[in-house]
C-alpha cells in the first residue's frame, strides 16, 4: 500500500508541480483547493501526511479566512485534524508564505509536524521533509521552521 498525501494548495502550478515531485518519490497524492473540499478529503481519504498551505479559500472562488478574519482559512483545517480523535494521528506539514513567528506559533499549538516557507523551498527539499516527518515518531514538540536559501 503507497502513502497516501492530500495536498491542500490552491495555485494550480504548486499542485501541479509538488504532485509531479511527490508522485515520482511513490507517493499516492490527492488534492483540494479549497477548505470545503479539503475537510471533505481529510475524513472520507484519511492520509497518512498532508501539505496545508495556509491561506486557502474558504469555498472555491471564496476568501482565504474564515470567521475570523484575522486567522487563515488552514488553521480551521489543522484545528479539524487534530481536534478530531480518529484524525489526530494524521502528520500535517505546513506550507505557506506566512513567514512570521506568530504563525509559527499558532501552527506549533494546533499540532503541525513542520513548518515550511513556500517561497524559499526548493521541491526535492520538499520530498525531503515529508520522508523526514513521515519516518520520525510524533512528539510534543515544536514544528521545525525550514528557511531554505533559494537555489540559482
Amino acid at each position: 500500500m503507497s502513502t497516501r498525501i492530500l495536498l491542500i494548495e490552491d495555485e494550480p502550478i504548486l499542485v501541479s508541480l509538488y504532485t509531479m515531485v511527490l508522485t515520482q518519490a511513490s507517493y499516492e497524492v490527492n488534492s483540494a483547493m479549497d477548505a470545503e473540499t479539503a475537510q471533505l478529503k481529510v475524513v472520507s481519504e484519511r492520509p497518512h501526511l498532508i501539505l496545508l498551505d495556509l491561506l486557502i479559500p474558504k469555498m472555491a472562488g471564496g476568501d482565504t479566512h474564515g470567521e475570523n478574519l484575522h486567522e487563515p482559512t488552514g488553521f480551521q483545517i489543522l484545528r479539524l485534524i487534530k481536534g478530531t480523535p480518529s484524525l489526530q494521528s494524521i502528520r500535517v506539514i505546513v506550507l505557506s508564505n506566512l513567514d512570521s513567528d506568530e504563525h509559527l506559533r499558532i501552527a506549533n499549538e494546533l499540532g503541525a509536524d513542520r513548518y515550511l516557507v513556500k517561497s524559499n523551498l526548493d521541491p526535492h527539499d520538499l520530498q525531503r521533509n515529508v520522508e523526514e516527518v513521515l519516518h520520525s515518531t510524533p512528539a510534543p514538540r515544536t514544528p521545525t521552521k525550514v528557511k531554505v536559501k533559494p537555489t540559482t
